[in-house]
């Protein structure tokens, strides 16, 4: 199971089963408008991105640097933005009910491989990722 805890604090950590993968923390820019997220693997950079929130007029979302073992792209498409790594897409598709527990799937290439599930516990924000199968 794979899992996202997002904090107070500006940082956010990606779990497999209970095993850290990378911490997130952000740096909010322009009245908090604009974010640099930085990941790090064991304090290692591995990828940063700047984002915007300012969805409904203006969203944007781009790699500033990655470390990873293969290259990963972000490509719009319409409203959304998809990755790409090895002629594969990757795509996030979030419900239009925010208020619902299950708030998304994700889809590689089109087809559908995992569901998003919220919850909220002490002060922290939980996303649940629940694969179809292993990917």
């Amino acid at each position: 199971m794979y899992k996202a805890v997002f904090s107070q604090s500006n940082e956010s950590k990606y779990y497999r089963d209970n095993d850290l993968l990378f911490t997130v923390k952000r740096k909010r820019l322009f009245l908090g408008i604009r974010n640099v997220c930085t990941a790090y693997s064991n304090n290692d950079l591995i990828y940063s991105f700047y984002s915007s929130e300012f969805t409904f007029l203006y969203w944007k979302l781009k790699i500033l640097t990655q470390k990873l073992n293969k290259r990963i792209d972000i490509k719009k498409n319409r409203n959304t933005y998809d990755l790409v790594l090895d002629e594969k897409i990757l795509s996030l598709k979030f419900t239009n009910n925010p208020f619902k527990k299950k708030i998304g799937k994700i889809y590689l290439d089109g087809n559908y491989i995992c569901e998003i599930e919220k919850n909220e516990k002490n002060s922290n924000t939980y996303f649940d990722f629940a694969f179809s199968e292993e990917t």
